[in-house]
């Protein structure tokens, strides 16, 4: 299975927006479904509305998993209360940490497809052998996927707290980082997660030290030092369930960073000192993939070359074809962004499967929309089409 078939395939089955418009909703009350289940969590409605279908759409399913579970829902409202504060406090230090950590972050993306694409089912494995990969999981996760986030975190603790002293915690390591937000924050909970209350930087240190064993058909994992050494013994589900919260914990605190973000960009832009990290591949066909579920369409398939990218996909709506054909076409700029391929074609199907269009546009076009030398609405004037199947 390809890196886009798994994607493909989580979209189909995690989200509800295909099954949503062939029970007669419109696209445009999913978009505006998703704006009212966002809108509490964003001060500034213009920034909401613009990013809801390319940016938020993903976003906005991990919220509702999060809502599911009164723990990490009750935590992300506390941690967003948090960033909210440290902007009433002092803006300007708001607003510049959070820019600082924009890099590394983006690093983390990339990083996390990594992670994603290397899981395996732990269900299929000896214990020996869940054990190496849950030990794995949970050294990746939160040193290289969600140290940055309790850095960003911190900073703005402290803010809220009335202290200025950011720079510090730039170079702080890990365990002073998780000890701090443990002591200072409303949400402490969330860096030594129940039922184990195991720090996050001791879950660290047991997976970097190898500090784990098989005894009959438990993992025994050893963390502290000298007289605090302690050990939990854990079955191979419950190991699980431990990398499982981790990975609730670094959802999270990176969905509550991407709200805040998203929400005052204009501001925290500003601060920045680095262009931004092109995201990975990955990451930014989740997006159009979610972004067309939303709209009713279904990919069937994707073929991508340095030439060509083609994208097929299925109108799942009883919508007046010709309108639909229209639609699908505002999709073209966000496949050029997603492969930077030299020539970008989507194939549309009707319900039946039957294909009915080929639309394209060139890299040329959509450089000159990327940097601003054209307008958006250039494309629809620019765009090609051929009708299939009269």
């Amino acid at each position: 299975m390809s890196k886009y078939d798994k994607i493909i395939s989580a979209i189909n089955e995690q989200t509800n927006f295909l099954e949503m418009v062939k029970a007669g909703i419109k696209p445009e009350e999913t978009k505006k479904s998703v704006i009212e289940l966002l809108e509490p969590y964003f001060d500034n409605r213009q920034m909401l509305e613009k990013f809801a279908i390319d940016c938020l759409m993903s976003d906005s399913v991990l919220l509702v998993k999060i809502r599911r579970n009164n723990f990490l829902f009750e935590k992300f409202k506390k941690c967003l209360e948090t960033y909210r504060s440290a902007k009433n406090k002092n803006k300007k230090d708001c607003f510049e940490s959070c820019a600082f950590f924009l890099n590394s972050i983006a690093e983390t993306e990339i990083k996390f497809w990594s992670v994603a694409n290397l899981e395996v089912d732990k269900n299929k494995l000896e214990l020996e052998d869940a054990l190496h990969e849950c030990l794995k999981n949970v050294g990746e996760i939160i040193e290289g996927l969600t140290r940055p986030f309790l850095k960003a975190f911190l900073c703005q603790v402290r803010i809220s707290c009335g202290l200025s002293e950011l720079n510090s915690v730039k170079e702080m390591d890990l365990g002073q980082v998780v000890t701090e937000l443990i002591k200072r924050s409303n949400c402490a909970e969330l860096f030594a997660p129940p039922p184990w209350n195991i720090s996050l930087s001791q879950w660290r240190n047991i997976a970097y030290h190898h500090s784990a064993k098989i005894k009959d058909d438990k993992m025994v994992c050893m963390y502290g030092r000298g007289n605090n050494l302690k050990q939990i013994e854990l079955s191979k589900n419950e190991m699980v369930d431990a990398v499982r919260m981790i990975v609730n914990v670094y959802c999270v605190l990176r969905l509550v960073y991407t709200f805040f973000y998203i929400d005052n960009n204009q501001d925290i832009i500003k601060f920045a000192t680095f262009p931004e990290k092109e995201p990975r591949e990955e990451s930014k066909f989740l997006n159009l993939t979610i972004g067309l579920a939303s709209q009713g369409f279904e990919v069937v398939e994707i073929n991508k070359n340095i030439e060509e990218a083609k994208l097929i996909i299925r109108d799942v709506s009883d919508l007046d074809m010709r309108q639909r054909i229209a639609h699908a076409s505002q999709f073209l700029f966000p496949f050029w962004f997603a492969t930077h391929s030299k020539n970008i074609v989507i194939e549309y199907r009707e319900k039946n499967n039957t294909p009915k269009s080929l639309m394209s546009i060139d890299n040329e076009t959509c450089e000159r929309i990327s940097n601003g030398e054209l307008e958006e609405l250039e494309l629809a004037r620019r765009f090609r089409i051929v009708t299939l199947n009269k």
